[in-house]
């Protein structure tokens, strides 16, 4: 269970179990399960209650012959936390006890049902898992029936493509690109830093934890930099942080020698990589 803010600002507690997740936010319960959302508000809740078993139980007004929504008289959410399940039944409790239920709580259920479909960012892996597979596959037929040395050669040479296109591609997405990002349209404030954690690549890469308060009043804190700072910098302090106004997550600190130093480092052996493929494929292709 936890606390967390919905998108309209309300504050709602969570509680996962038994393939459900439901949220209450003080006015409306929402019960996800699968690819399949009911929007219950107060008004259409008869009771909530502790099941002997632990369970969190929640029925509805009205009779539930005519229900249409799914869900039958209610429904339980089973749970191993008991100090989740009762948090989230005093709350549910606490909004009944000022509402009051109407004749007919099924009426007002509403169900959103969605085809399950795969993000973008998962489409996009499965399509370079695709490709490289694909691609290995068309590697190990010529290196096994290639003429003469040709087979061999592209075999030796073929992995270095991949290596160095997703290098270059690692920089951009990782390095490079939000830093763009926010230099062409970023918004740059007075905030602190609280510290940094460790990125990617042994104590090369670390990363200020950014606290700053947006142009237009809104306080973010511990924020990732997008920009990465040495090892021996302890990242404590002020500093003019760089937010970007269509997403305040996405900021940075002053750019620093070591980001730029090591990118470029990156960027050189990717293209090294990719440029070692590209001749070894020619010599090999035209003899």
């Amino acid at each position: 269970m936890s606390d967390r803010s919905s998108r309209d600002g309300a504050n709602e507690i969570v509680l996962a179990g038994g393939g459900i997740t439901a949220r209450f936010d003080g006015q409306r319960l929402r019960l996800v399960q699968g690819a399949t959302t009911w929007t219950v508000p107060v008004r259409a809740l008869r009771a909530a209650e502790l099941t002997p078993d632990g369970d969190v139980r929640v029925d509805l007004s009205g009779d539930p012959g005519a229900a249409r929504h799914g869900l039958g008289a209610g429904v339980s959410i089973p749970t191993r936390n008991a100090h989740a399940a009762r948090a989230f039944t005093e709350s549910l409790q606490r909004a009944l006890a000022t509402t009051t239920a109407v004749p007919d709580g099924h009426a007002l259920v509403l169900v959103d049902t969605r085809q399950p479909s795969m993000s973008p960012r998962a489409l996009r892996g499965l399509m370079i898992g695709v490709a490289a597979v694909a691609y290995a596959a068309v590697l190990l037929l010529i290196g096994q029936y290639g003429a003469g040395d040709t087979g061999p050669v592209i075999l030796a040479f073929g992995w270095l493509g991949p290596g160095g296109l997703g290098l270059l591609y690692f920089c951009w997405v990782r390095l490079i690109r939000d830093l763009v990002v926010l230099r062409r349209r970023g918004i740059t404030v007075s905030g602190r830093s609280e510290g940094t954690v460790r990125g990617f690549g042994g104590n090369v890469f670390y990363f200020r934890q950014l606290s700053f308060r947006t142009a237009d009043g809104r306080d973010l804190a511990r924020v990732e930099s997008r920009g990465s700072v040495g090892g021996i910098t302890t990242g404590v302090g002020r500093v003019d942080v760089t937010y970007d106004p269509l997403d305040p997550s996405r900021a940075t600190g002053p750019l620093t020698v070591n980001h730029v130093g090591w990118t470029l480092v990156l960027v050189i052996c990717g293209l090294v990589a990719t440029l070692f493929w590209a001749v070894g494929l020619y010599v090999a292709l035209t003899g």
